[in-house]
């Protein structure tokens, strides 16, 4: 089968190859899944560039979300069916054969129905930042009519985080920095008002929408930018779940406001969540993604043969989507 691989880490162009490799079979409660498209990320990105420690395997074949069709099944499966459209996630964990190939091996659990109305590209954007904001959401808990607060909210994990707290009923604010576009991601994603951090002041502007008891929840790209003020923005009780830190990985927070009001912090690093908690979010997207509740947002698509092209763009930091490899 065509695959892209790489056996060293660095630069995109430096390490990733295409070519041919054997086609994998599926193993007990496993399923082979012709593989339509893979949606980059950038933990794919990071990896591959050894942000992630040395390789674990000789040979890496990368990508963690995908979609296509299932053509064959191990031991043990039984309720898969050969030529059934599925979307996947968590290609490439703890194995070293992802997503980036024609062919790509995957747990039963971790291969969902794709309805007709949703094309493979679009299947391939959910995976890890659909599941990562559902999980966020889930800790977060904002109730039916409640305020939560979604910070990146034009971001691939952002976005799906404001289209999934609609669907659980809540009322959202998303924040965004940048171009007028930005705003208007997040408006069409469902959020009720949007705040330009460019523009107008977080916390002012928080507190006006969703009065000054705060949010029930944060869902937050970046905790070091929010340390400071986002003890004042959630409400008494309230969580803040957060799945990055990058303009301050050692962020420090006058804590005492934090314990005063009972504010609970959790990290939330998808693939490391428990089992029984990541598949009650994989279920979530999925009733979701069949009451046609989510849009998919492909910011561009590449053959296989460019995928170091799609991991620079990647890195770009500029995206506006998902950014998908096409595998004829």
């Amino acid at each position: 089968m065509k695959a892209a691989w790489y056996e060293r880490t660095g630069p995109a162009r430096d390490v990733l190859r295409v070519g041919e490799i054997d086609e994998p079979r599926p193993g007990s409660g496993e399923v082979l899944v012709r593989v339509r498209a893979h949606g980059v990320n950038p933990t794919d990105c990071k990896r591959r560039a050894g942000r992630r420690g040395p390789l674990p395997y000789p040979r890496i074949i990368p990508g963690y979300d995908a979609a296509g069709e299932i053509v064959a099944v191990g031991e043990g499966v039984r309720e898969r069916q050969v030529g059934e459209r599925v979307w996947l996630f968590e290609c490439a964990h703890r194995k070293w054969d992802g997503a980036a190939a024609e062919f790509v091996r995957v747990p039963e659990s971790r291969a969902l129905p794709l309805p007709d109305h949703v094309s493979f590209g679009e299947g391939a954007c959910l995976g890890v930042p659909a599941i990562t904001a559902c999980h966020a959401l889930r800790l977060a808990a904002p109730r039916p009519g409640e305020w939560v607060l979604i910070t990146g909210a034009a971001g691939a994990v952002g976005n799906y985080a404001v289209q999934l707290a609609r669907f659980m009923g809540a009322r959202v604010i998303g924040v965004v920095r940048g171009s007028k576009e930005r705003e208007e991601d997040a408006l069409r994603a469902g959020a009720e008002a949007v705040i330009n951090t460019d523009r107008e002041n977080l916390a002012t502007r928080v507190l006006e929408i969703a009065g000054r008891a705060g949010v029930r929840g944060m869902v937050d790209v970046d905790l070091g930018a929010h340390l400071e003020i986002a003890w004042r923005l959630v409400a008494l009780n309230g969580t803040i779940a957060y799945y990055g830190t990058a303009s301050d990985p050692r962020a420090a927070a006058d804590w005492y406001k934090y314990m005063y009001r009972n504010i609970r912090i959790w990290g939330v690093a998808i693939f490391e969540v428990p089992e029984e908690a990541k598949l009650r979010a994989r279920n979530t997207v999925q009733q979701a993604l069949e009451a046609g509740a989510l849009r998919h947002r492909i910011d561009s698509r590449f053959p296989l043969e460019e995928i170091a092209a799609a991991h620079e763009r990647q890195e770009s930091g500029h995206p506006r989507g998902k950014i998908i490899l096409e595998i004829d």
